[in-house]
């Protein structure tokens, strides 16, 4: 086992390299890039380099999440990290090493020689954390000295005294590799090994049911045959308990398949929430993204449970028509096997056709209940009580309407269609049996057949329906699993310095470039925004003035990127969107108007400081309590039991209208954006608090244009 570091950590000028070996050693297929992966940084920055190990990740088609833990958990961090990157010093000598996996106490690292090697967790850990760990180490060790603390119990004192010291500090320059969500479905699978296992699971159940009916043969003919001994009982007996641990391994098998996919799933739907157009999420209501949140629980569930139980059946159906083919009632009984097998499916898809009728229904109920809990102070003050739950009746009546159409459409299934089929099954035994022609033998594996087909059809209804369901489901999250696709990003790479400082000439500076911009909201529609044409220079402060429905908010999402242009010229700092990319939101931000702009469940420091890196840092926070009381919300900390650390939100401390614009206006201001455009952020603010704020907003604004009406 290798205990040099050092000799297994790649240079920092081979870091682009590295990242696309572990992501090959890891099988995450590293996706093909037109062009090479570029050197790292000369002049090192942390956010920099951060940014950068995610843009290269992102060119190769996986994901460099980064993760920081506490010195204490850093251990444990090691255990389960691989694929993972860990940086091992700092500036321009910073080596970095390459986790691959871990087992148990052992990691393998992938060094520089393209070779795995082997080191124990404590040795990388000790590596990792030495520079936390040095200057405190020294103080430690001296007052184990002095508390004359015996030599053989000086090592184990000193561990748990560095643990105490250092349990606070965090420990970040730590990136996990993985696949992104927004791969494509179907890789993610492979890549989780859910084919091969779906293959062993379903060879499991095939194995057990064939031993099933070999176990239940053996006994029927030693009984009807006369010769049903002890010898063929223990027989029975061994093959039945071999059954247990088969059944055991598929159950294990089923469940393991069944998280994994729901892992993905959620992660592929996660991700397509997060990406949806804005326009697509403004024209629906709160019910009806909720709707979608149910069903796509619905879908996950529905579709595993539905399909296995519909695989299950197929091949529990194929052993039925086997057995019942030998058995006393031959080709007549694979007829009528069919024939319910065609009635079963017929009644499963009239089930489908009004269990869509009923969920569409009960999501629309969802929708409208969620809008009145929402407006239900409105509609109290504004709407007459006689009309208030007219609308609600008429829904009500008719749901109540379409799920009696629904429960006798699942009636014949659940519990006609098993009693129905054993019932033909045995009129297909009584010709043989009335004309003799039928042996003890074959009237005993026919009977067997037909409670093995029973079985399997009853699998085959309860699994149409729960695909059925799981159908009506996808459509409603489809647009979300779809959302997700994307494409590894070929934008360039820029430094925070590179972005803040190409064109900067002085105060003439363009900040914002615009020309003949055009936006409209939908492809054929009327455009929103025609023919502007806009400079903003460095320093400036703009107010723009317009009519409602004038188009100000638009323009205001346009110039902070949270909207793209059908057509025209739009720089930022001198660069278009495609050459900054995300990087355009760290050069302009935006306080929405109010009903657009949001104070979330946590606490304050967390709404204030959303815009920066979290957990925020001393500084960060002390910057946001300044900021508070300059905008004349100290009397609201000091009211504030937990002060900064208070939560708010809906589930919180509740806040005024004048308290939360003041917090937009806050959380805007602490990004310290290149550009900053406040929407009618000060309508809800009396003369002098206005004035106050609007003087904060001028101080620390680099650029600010301010949104407001006539």
């Amino acid at each position: 086992m290798n205990n040099d570091i050092n000799a297994m950590a790649w240079p920092f000028s081979r870091l682009g390299e590295a990242i696309e070996e572990l992501a090959r050693f890891a099988k995450l297929d590293a996706a093909a890039h037109d062009n090479p992966v570029p050197e790292p940084l000369k002049v090192q920055d942390s956010a920099d380099l951060g940014r950068w190990i995610e843009w290269v990740s992102d060119r190769l088609g996986i994901e460099a999440e980064p993760v920081e833990t506490s010195v204490a958990e850093f251990g444990r961090l090691l255990r389960s990290a691989g694929p993972a990157l860990f940086q091992l010093g700092e500036g321009i000598d910073a080596r970095f090493v390459l986790l691959l996996k871990s087992k148990s106490a052992v990691l393998q690292l992938l060094g520089p020689d393209l070779r795995l090697h082997r080191c124990s967790v404590e040795t990388l850990r000790a590596a990792l954390c030495q520079r936390y760990e040095a200057p405190v180490s020294a103080e430690i060790d001296r007052l184990l000295i002095l508390a004359d603390v015996p030599e053989r119990q000086r090592q184990r004192v000193r561990a748990v005294m560095l643990k105490e010291r250092l349990a606070t500090q965090r420990i970040g320059a730590c990136w996990i590799l993985r696949l992104p969500p927004t791969t494509g479905f179907w890789r993610q699978l492979a890549h989780a090994h859910l084919p091969r296992q779906a293959l062993l699971m379903l060879s499991v159940f095939a194995l057990l049911y064939g031993l099933e009916i070999v176990g239940w043969s053996l006994i029927g003919q030693a009984a009807l045959n006369g010769r049903l001994d002890l010898g063929w009982l223990s027989a029975w007996a061994l093959l039945m308990l071999s059954l247990v641990p088969l059944q055991l391994l598929g159950g294990w098998l089923d469940a393991v398949f069944a998280l994994d996919m729901g892992r993905i799933l959620k992660k592929r739907l996660l991700a397509g929430a997060l990406r949806m157009d804005i326009e697509t999420i403004r024209h629906q209501g709160a019910g009806q993204l909720l709707g979608r949140v149910m069903e796509s629980q619905a879908l996950e569930s529905l579709a595993l449970n539905g399909g296995f139980a519909v695989i299950i059946a197929a091949i529990e159906l194929v052993f039925a028509a086997w057995v019942l083919a030998i058995g006393a009632g031959g080709m007549l009984h694979l007829f009528l096997l069919l024939a319910w097998l065609i009635l079963t499916v017929g009644l499963s898809w009239r089930y489908f056709q009004r269990s869509r009728r009923w969920t569409m229904m009960r999501l629309d109920m969802t929708h409208e209940l969620v809008e009145r809990m929402v407006g239900h102070k409105t509609r109290l003050a504004q709407e007459s009580a006689v009309r208030r739950d007219a609308r609600e009746d008429r829904m009500m009546k008719s749901y109540l309407h379409t799920s009696k159409q629904l429960d006798n459409a699942i009636v014949p299934i659940t519990g006609g269609l098993s009693r129905g089929w054993m019932i033909v099954g045995l009129l297909g035994l009584a010709p043989g049996f009335i004309a003799g022609t039928a042996t003890a033998g074959g009237l005993a594996v026919g009977l067997g057949g037909l409670l093995l087909a029973n079985r399997a059809l009853s699998g085959v209804s309860g699994g149409l329906a729960a695909l059925f369901r799981a159908g009506i489901a996808w459509t409603q999250v489809a647009a979300l699993f779809h959302s997700a696709d994307r494409q590894p990003s070929r934008e360039p790479f820029l430094t925070s310095a590179q972005m803040a400082g190409i064109g900067a000439g002085g105060s003439s500076t363009k900040l914002v470039d615009a020309s003949d911009l055009v936006f409209r909201y939908r492809p054929q529609g009327e455009p929103v925004l025609r023919g502007v044409d806009l400079s903003i220079y460095r320093g400036e402060r703009i107010l723009l003035e317009g009519s409602s429905g004038g188009g100000k908010s638009t323009l205001a999402s346009l110039l902070v990127g949270l909207r793209i242009p059908d057509s025209g010229l739009l720089l930022l700092n001198g660069l278009d969107r495609y050459t900054l990319g995300e990087g355009w939101h760290r050069l302009a931000t935006e306080a929405p108007q109010f009903h657009e702009n949001h104070i979330l469940t946590g606490t304050l420091a967390f709404n204030l400081l959303m815009g920066r890196n979290w957990p925020a840092s001393e500084e960060d926070l002390q910057e946001a309590e300044a900021l508070c009381k300059e905008l004349a919300l100290g009397d609201l900390l000091e009211r504030m039991p937990a002060g900064m650390m208070q939560m708010v939100g809906e589930t919180g401390w509740q806040l005024s209208h004048g308290e939360r614009s003041r917090i937009f206006l806050a959380r805007a201001l602490l990004q310290n954006a290149r550009l900053t455009i406040l929407d009618e952020s000060f309508a809800a603010l009396d003369p002098e608090t206005l004035e106050r704020c609007l003087n904060c907003a001028f101080k620390r604004a680099q650029t600010l244009v301010v949104i407001a009406h006539p």
